[in-house]
């Protein structure tokens, strides 16, 4: 992710994704297939790492896209096992306060900080004794938050921000927005995901708020283990730290290790794949794309699969935009990989946009994978209060 002040311009060829054939027999040829380095690798290498934060979106780093695709590697060729699962959380018979040598018990615990923070913070509000584990530095990322102004007055109605706070964390405003198939028809709404929001700005408020009333924050903290008694739940972190609550919530998305738990073995049956950058240099920013489609199904790798866009103007400057290319597919072994998606995103955007890669200033690129299960696993509920999950 980029620094402020140490952004750079990239110069490239050109490389064109080329149909061959016509009609429905049509195929492209791929840049994903040709030799490493790959134009994706050379992008992201030449940008500085920047600012890492929690959350989908928090980095866009050449090694972290790496990362997030062995993990989609191994998500999509594995197969539904059987056998030991990895106990993070246990349920235990009996009460724990009674001989517990912490005396300090919090009403919540939440588990995540990035959108914890903002459930901490509601409930801190209505008088509970809240505390947040965030196993990195709780800050929201750099790349905006697009969210309509209805959305957003809640968190004022609810007393989390004030006026004050809400204009200084919109980072932009924008109308009309578009949603529709090129050829077809486009329909244009207004004001929906309509503001850009700056997450570093909004989560650094709601954290202050959180910490004046009284909340506590564990930064640098993992949850090892949680033993859940009857009258509270007994919180190992793996600083060796022991911390005891009534109810603990899951923040920690897909990929939290108590989710992990209960779904393993369980291979997704859906998957959305996420691609995209926030860069400078687009001469028509004054509008947004929610859901746009510019062409039929394409192959790629060995997949058949149709893609969409979204594109925001960015709050970073008056030219920055921010564009997404993503899917949603089954999962299985023939499905491309984010960095397949990235080399087709370079090749596609250009006629999307209408505007050349080598007239772009490359701020950050962006990447995410959200797994999707048909239903809630078996052991979904194996934990009765005082334990619940969140955003899961």
């Amino acid at each position: 992710m980029a620094a402020r002040g140490q952004n750079i311009s990239l110069v490239f060829p050109r490389v064109s994704l080329l149909p061959l054939g016509i009609g429905s027999s049509r195929k492209w040829l791929c840049r994903a297939c040709m030799p490493s380095p790959s134009r994706t690798q050379k992008i992201m290498e030449g940008l500085s790492s920047g600012i890492e934060a929690g959350g989908a979106g928090g980095a866009s780093s050449y090694a972290a896209l790496k990362r997030v695709d062995v993990q989609w590697l191994q998500m999509r060729t594995q197969k539904s096992v059987t056998g030991p699962k990895p106990e993070v959380a246990v349920r235990n018979t009996g009460r724990c306060l009674e001989i517990a040598s912490e005396p300090k018990v919090y009403d919540v615990i939440v588990c995540g900080g990035t959108l914890g923070i903002f459930v901490a913070a509601a409930l801190s509000l209505k008088g509970f004794d809240v505390a947040v584990i965030e196993k990195g530095k709780l800050q929201g990322r750099v790349q905006d938050w697009n969210i309509s102004r209805k959305e957003l007055d809640e968190l004022v109605k609810s007393g989390l921000l004030s006026y004050e706070d809400l204009q200084n964390v919109v980072s932009t405003e924008f109308n009309p927005n578009r949603c529709g198939f090129k050829g077809s028809l486009e329909v244009w709404v207004e004001d929906i995901l309509n503001l850009g929001v700056s997450p570093f700005k909004l989560v650094e408020v709601i954290k202050t708020k959180f910490l004046k009333m009284g909340g506590v924050i564990l930064e640098g903290s993992a949850v090892s283990k949680l033993k859940v008694f009857d009258d509270a739940v007994e919180l190992l972190l793996d600083n060796n730290k022991t911390l005891y609550s009534r109810l603990v919530i899951d923040a920690m998305g897909n990929f939290s290790p108590i989710v992990q738990q209960i779904r393993c073995g369980q291979k997704p049956d859906g998957i959305c794949l996420v691609v995209g950058t926030c860069a400078r240099g687009f001469q028509k920013n004054s509008t947004s794309d929610i859901l746009y489609s510019t062409h039929p199904s394409i192959p790629l790798g060995e997949s058949n699969i149709q893609f969409f866009w979204e594109a925001f103007p960015a709050g970073s400057g008056p030219k920055d935009r921010t564009t997404y290319l993503f899917s949603y597919m089954d999962v299985n072994p023939q499905c491309p990989s984010l960095e397949e998606m990235l080399e087709l995103y370079w090749d596609l955007l250009p006629e999307y946009q209408d505007v050349e890669l080598n007239d772009l200033e490359i701020l950050r690129v962006l990447f995410g994978i959200f797994p999707t299960y048909r239903s809630r696993h078996e052991d979904s509920l194996m934990f009765s209060l005082p334990f619940f999950f969140f955003n899961n």
